[in-house]
C-alpha cells in the first residue's frame, strides 16, 4: 500500500538556515580543503608533499564521513579529483599543470552534471544525501525529481563559468595569484550556490500540493529539546 504524504516524517526541519549550519561547512571543507591543504604543502615542503597532504585529508575526510553514517558521495567524488590531480602532479613535477588539472576536472564535471539530465537519477540527486536525509517517499515524488532536474542545471552551468574563470586566471596571473583567486571565489561561490540550491528545493517543496502541507505540519510542531 502507498504512502499518503501526510504520514510521511521529515527526520530534521527543512528550514534553509538549519540545513545550511548542518552541511554548508561541510561541503565547503569537501569542495575547497584539498586544494588549499596541496598550496599549504607545496608552499611549505615541496610538490610531493602538497600532494600527499592533499590524498591523505581525502582519505581522512571519507573514513570521517563513513563514520557519521553519512554516504560521503561529496567525498567520493572528492577523492577521485585528488587521485587525478596527484597523478598529474607527480608525472609531470609542474605545479602549474597541477593546478591547471583543476580547469580540465571542471568542464569535465560541468559537461557530466549536464549531461546526467538525460538519466532518470541526475547530479544533485547523487549528493542530496548528504545534505538531508529525505525520506525515500519523497525521492520517488515528481516534486523531488523537478527539483533535481533545476539543481542540477544550475550546478552544470557553475562548473563550466568556474572552469571559464580558472582559465583566464591562469593564463594572465602567476601560480600563486591563481591559487588567490581560486581561494576568493571557490569557498564564497560554493555556499551561495548552496544556499540557493536549498532554499530553491525548500520553497517547491513548500509550495507544491503533493508535500507542502506536511512540511507546514511538520513546522508547526513544536521542536524537540
Amino acid at each position: 500500500m502507498a504512502t499518503s504524504p501526510a504520514e510521511v516524517q521529515l527526520p530534521e526541519p527543512l528550514g534553509v538556515g538549519a540545513v545550511l549550519r548542518r552541511s554548508g561547512p561541510r561541503l565547503v571543507r569537501d569542495g575547497f580543503g584539498p586544494l588549499a591543504i596541496f598550496f599549504a604543502g607545496w608552499k611549505l615542503i615541496g610538490l610531493g608533499a602538497g600532494i600527499g597532504a592533499a590524498v591523505l585529508f581525502g582519505v581522512s575526510l571519507f573514513a570521517y564521513e563513513r563514520r557519521q553514517g553519512r554516504p560521503a558521495a561529496v567525498v567520493r567524488l572528492a577523492l577521485v579529483l585528488v587521485a587525478i590531480r596527484a597523478t598529474v602532479g607527480l608525472t609531470s613535477g609542474s605545479a602549474t599543470a597541477y593546478l591547471a588539472t583543476e580547469i580540465g576536472i571542471d568542464t569535465v564535471l560541468g559537461c557530466a552534471v549536464l549531461g546526467s539530465l538525460a538519466s532518470a537519477r541526475p547530479f544533485a540527486s547523487w549528493f542530496a544525501s548528504d545534505i538531508y536525509s529525505f525520506p525515500h517517499e519523497v525521492r520517488d515524488s515528481q516534486s523531488y525529481r523537478h527539483v533535481m532536474g533545476r539543481v542540477t542545471t544550475v550546478w552544470g552551468v557553475y562548473f563550466l563559468v568556474r572552469a571559464l574563470v580558472r582559465l583566464t586566471a591562469l593564463l594572465t596571473l602567476g601560480t600563486n595569484s591563481y591559487v588567490l583567486v581560486v581561494a576568493l571565489t571557490d569557498a564564497p561561490g560554493l555556499i551561495a550556490l548552496l544556499a540557493w540550491s536549498v532554499y530553491y528545493t525548500v520553497g517547491v517543496f513548500r509550495r507544491s500540493e503533493e508535500w507542502g502541507p506536511m512540511i507546514a505540519t511538520a513546522e508547526a510542531q513544536p521542536s524537540q529539546p
